[in-house]
């Protein structure tokens, strides 16, 4: 078990520079481009990562659609990741991956961990947050990334 001091909050992998609002994006590969480019753009990920959710996506079909309305786009540490790192990205208007329960996609979270222990955190902390269904229509409505981590902030438990 790892001790307090080890833990991360969401709000410390997700910054305002990796939030944009109200994205058009024609198709998944799209939507992961840029969910991928956040991450690229603050050195925290190696172009080779967006490749291999490109590539999760065609392998293993739109699982990444995990809630209703809300895409997890990842793939594996090894792929590229450089830190520990999160994205997201509010699409208007929504975009079909193919999930006949779960389409369509109107918050796409990206995100790319170092090792297994950082991966589970990561998803133990976004599972707290998917399941927030109020958190989750806020930040659809967010005008602004500072409103969205307001939110973030909001609904994560305390540390």
């Amino acid at each position: 078990m790892a001790s307090s001091d080890e833990l991360f909050q969401l709000k410390e992998l997700l910054t305002p520079a990796a939030i944009r609002l109200h994205v058009a994006a024609s198709d998944p590969a799209q939507v992961i481009r840029e969910a991928g480019q956040l991450l690229l753009t603050q050195g925290a990920i190696e172009e080779r990562y967006i490749e291999a959710m490109q590539q999760a996506l065609q392998t293993y079909g739109p699982y990444m659609v995990i809630v209703p309305g809300v895409a997890l786009l990842h793939a594996r540490p090894s792929d590229g990741v450089k830190r520990p790192c999160m994205s997201l990205l509010t699409l208007e208007p929504p975009v079909s991956f193919g999930n006949e329960d779960n389409d369509p996609v109107k918050i796409a979270i990206a995100f790319g961990a170092v090792d297994r222990q950082k991966h589970l955190q990561a998803l133990t902390m976004l599972t707290q947050l998917l399941a927030n269904e109020q958190a989750l229509s806020a930040i659809q409505a967010s005008t602004s990334a500072e409103e969205v981590m307001h939110i973030i902030a909001a609904a994560s438990p305390a540390a």
